[in-house]
């Protein structure tokens, strides 16, 4: 898995590459750690579906969707999640490196709402901003 800049690049495909960066990356990297059951099977899911996205495969909402658009008005970014059971891995489609990128820049590892906290949204979208 390539790293620059803080951040790891966890799929490479034709149609575009999965980075994650800092408490997407960090979160990720914990998951894979892990040895209960419900962790081993997102770190067993999560990789196969950054491979689809990455290769323009289809992928239903219960592996990734979009979730809002988020930032400063007439800037504002879609954000888009990637999940496998109470996992999140929130983050924007955007270039990086002269390619199409989902960018992953937040994470919730426990998610116990239906809803997504909109503050993780929020900083998904600003901090995704910022890679360059």
């Amino acid at each position: 898995m390539p790293e620059t800049s803080g951040g790891i690049r966890v799929a490479c495909g034709d149609y575009a590459d999965v980075w994650l960066f800092g408490e997407a990356r960090e979160e990720y990297e914990a998951l894979l750690a892990r040895k209960d059951e419900k962790s081993i099977v997102s770190a067993t899911q999560l990789p196969r579906y950054f491979e689809r996205y990455a290769s323009d495969q289809p992928l239903g909402d219960q592996m990734f969707k979009p979730v809002g658009r988020f930032g400063p008005k007439g800037n504002e970014a879609q954000v888009y999640e990637f999940k496998s059971w109470k996992f999140r891995i929130y983050g924007v489609v955007k270039q990086f490196r002269g390619k199409r990128c989902f960018v992953g820049t937040a994470c919730d590892p426990y998610k116990k709402q239906n809803k997504a906290d909109q503050t993780k949204l929020k900083n998904a979208a600003a901090i995704a901003e910022e890679i360059t």
